[in-house]
């Protein structure tokens, strides 16, 4: 996970670097300055998902000798934080490191992979026939549930050819 690598860890940029401190509402950055709570913001998703953010400010980070590599802004650094994402984010974080976690992480890079590479060489499939995003993702479903039977199909023989030995 690129949250363990030595570069992220080490990104003073990033929010995950930061100290926040619950009671007096601020985010302390790498070179020890606060970010004070200014305001909340509702945002709705095309799915009808509301994102509550809750938006910070810098006072100053003027003389800051950490400005080059913090922020890109000729003012001062601002951030917005969903505070659910970052709960949701660790629940996976948790999740992820749990020996189950890493299994499954294991068997999902393989198992993908595998199944595209037969969708495109061992089933000729080259492009799309359909257009729009719609009918694309019907086209989807289709190879899908084509692909998922010819695996049933092929279980069940195997699991018949050792029933009859």
């Amino acid at each position: 996970h690129k949250e363990k690598s030595k570069s992220w860890q080490n990104d003073i940029s990033k929010l995950d670097n930061w100290q926040y401190d619950e009671i007096q509402d601020t985010w302390t950055c790498a070179a020890g300055r606060q970010l004070l709570y200014r305001y909340e913001s509702k945002e709705k998703t095309e799915s009808g998902y509301e994102i509550r953010r809750r938006h910070y400010r810098s006072e100053s980070c003027e003389g800051c000798p950490l400005k080059a590599n913090c922020t890109k802004a000729q003012g001062n650094r601002e951030i917005s934080v969903s505070f659910q994402y970052l709960r949701y984010k660790e629940q996976v974080r948790e999740k992820l490191r749990s020996e189950k976690g890493y299994a499954l992480s294991v068997r999902r890079m393989i198992e993908p992979e595998s199944v595209f590479g037969q969708i495109k060489n061992n089933r000729g499939f080259r492009r799309f026939l359909l257009r729009g995003l719609q009918k694309v993702n019907l086209e989807v479903g289709w190879l899908s549930l084509a692909h998922n039977l010819l695996k049933k199909v092929a279980a069940d023989r195997k699991i018949e050819k050792t029933v009859q030995e």
